[in-house]
């Protein structure tokens, strides 16, 4: 029985639905959104404080995603990374990622939000145009910070790929869970 109704997501995870407790439909994935609210709470009253507010939704979204399945979760998980992304990318360079672009962003996701390669594409852009912004750092700490980033973020995709392509192989190892940690890292590089 599944306690939030049939699962209705666009995306599937390698857990197995509610193995672990009749009210969450992936137990590890669901306790792992936590990392990003963990990660968020230091920086609330610095001048980042809207990225550690996206990061927050984050988990929020993360945990509703992972602990029901359903569409609801899956928009409030992958509208907030997208904001997150686009935040840190303003924060770059504010000049050529402008606050206000971000809604139509968000627009053309929500009105594809079941066509999971829309969603992809669009993390994904954002994500390599942070890389790219990032390759002019000149400071040594900040570079530091950058490295950690991308190292972070390299392991987190080669372990949701691992989740997303090999299952049967790695369920055991509940890899979406550690996809949480490694971003949550890579978030509070920068």
């Amino acid at each position: 029985m599944n306690y939030w109704g049939k699962k209705d997501t666009s995306v599937s995870f390698c857990e197995d639905a509610y193995s672990k407790n009749m009210y969450i439909a992936e137990y590890y994935n669901t306790l792992s959104g936590s990392f990003y609210i963990c990660v968020a709470l230091p920086f609330l009253n610095t001048n980042i404080n809207n990225i550690a507010v996206c990061c927050i939704f984050l988990g929020i979204g993360t945990i509703c995603l992972h602990s029901t399945q359903r569409y609801y979760g899956q928009i409030m998980d992958e509208t907030a990374m997208i904001t997150l992304c686009y935040l840190i990318l303003n924060k770059i360079n504010e000049k050529k990622y402008q606050k206000k672009i971000l809604p139509f962003i968000l627009l053309i996701y929500i009105q594809n939000y079941k066509n999971f390669i829309i969603f992809l594409f669009i993390f994904t852009s954002c994500i390599l145009c942070i890389v790219n912004e990032s390759k002019n750092i000149k400071s040594s700490r900040k570079k530091f910070k950058r490295n950690l980033f991308l190292a972070s973020m390299s392991i987190a995709t080669f372990l949701w790929l691992l989740d997303q392509h090999f299952c049967k192989y790695v369920k055991e190892f509940y890899l979406h869970a550690f996809w949480h940690y490694f971003t949550s890292i890579g978030i509070a590089s920068g």
